[in-house]
């Protein structure tokens, strides 16, 4: 074959290639998740990340991949949506950490009360090894790969209808409690009376009286306006709270190798954009509550180690009995990681 035969067979085939490539099927992925579809401030991290994840894979994959976002439960609650991703309904889904806990009960270990010391600190431990090995006990037991463990917009805190300082404050009021074992464990341990309410009922249950208080993170307090029937704010920190952003296995192994690793790098950037976000939002939420009529209480070091002391070891105990066998181990790991972490940061 002359040079002009092999450069007209190359440009021959680069067409058809071409071609064919233009005229294939984009592989479309639908993720759903609770929060607001777009990028603000005040805003859930969550959100902003989502987004860099679809530009970032519909761009690198030059449309080959395409992301489509279902965002404010659209397609149902975090429940639902979750199993909605391992059936493959949808290919992917945005969950929090006590949605994980009834798939899997060592994702506990994230909430044991002030296991971290700042956002810092649990960012270094979700990056390494321990975050690590629970993405894939997660894996193994539901069939949902953990692409990122983005913050969460942050600590949890107590919202009330009445000030609340201490612990003592706490006796009898029903305060509505998420899935979370070690949660309910730790709230009954500081004399509250537990509740167990649907997040999208939260609202009208703080207004007809089933439930007088909750606890969640300051974004998703003020997202909800639930300032409007809780506006007392004690400022615990008392757990973490994490937004993973997971895909179904088998969808994500009928992937090409090279959409898997746009796939893995898009996830690695909803994390890193999902951190920064969340962490300025919660610099600048408080400002925007007060001015919606919250009142802020910042309870002393000895009223943290009340909180601490009173509640750490229920949750564990907890937690450890759900976890089974490895339970103590995990707890172990958790604690050793987020002590080095702390250290290393110093």
């Amino acid at each position: 074959m002359n040079k002009f035969a092999a450069f007209a067979l190359g440009v021959t085939l680069a067409f058809g290639s071409t071609v064919t490539t233009a005229l294939a099927e984009p592989i479309v992925m639908k993720i759903g998740f609770s929060s607001e579809g777009d990028i603000r401030m005040p805003g859930a991290g969550r959100s902003a990340g989502a987004l860099a994840m679809k530009n970032y894979l519909e761009v690198a994959s030059g449309g080959e991949l395409q992301l489509e976002i279902h965002p404010d439960g659209a397609l149902g609650n975090a429940r639902t949506m979750v199993e909605s991703a391992q059936t493959g309904v949808i290919e992917m889904v945005g969950a929090y950490t006590s949605i994980m806990v009834p798939f899997a009960p060592e994702i506990a270990v994230t909430q044991i009360p002030y296991v971290f010391r700042d956002n810092l600190t649990a960012w270094k431990v979700m990056e390494g090894p321990v975050g690590d090995e629970l993405a894939a006990s997660f894996l193994e037991k539901t069939g949902l790969r953990v692409l990122g463990w983005a913050d969460g917009a942050g600590f949890r805190h107590i919202y009330a209808e009445k000030p609340i300082k201490n612990v003592a404050d706490l006796q009898g009021t029903k305060m509505r409690v998420p899935e979370n074992p070690g949660l309910l464990a730790m709230f009954r341990a500081w004399g509250a009376n537990t509740v167990t309410i649907t997040w999208s009922e939260l609202y009208t249950a703080l207004q007809s009286g089933m439930a007088e208080g909750h606890d969640t993170e300051l974004y998703s307090m003020y997202s909800k306006k639930l300032y409007e029937v809780n506006p007392y704010v004690t400022m615990t920190r008392h757990s973490y709270n994490l937004h993973p952003i997971m895909i179904n296995e088998e969808f994500f192994q009928s992937l090409s190798p090279e959409h898997q690793t746009l796939v893995l790098q898009a996830g690695d950037l909803y994390t890193r954009v999902g951190n920064a976000h969340s962490f300025v939002s919660s610099l600048v939420v408080k400002q925007a509550m007060e001015a919606e009529g919250a009142t802020f209480y910042y309870p002393t070091d000895e009223e943290i180690a009340e909180f601490r002391d009173l509640g750490q070891q229920p949750y564990i105990d907890t937690i450890t009995r759900k976890i089974g066998d490895e339970g103590q181990e995990w707890v172990d790991k958790i604690m050793a990681a987020a002590k080095e972490a702390e250290q290393t940061a110093r």
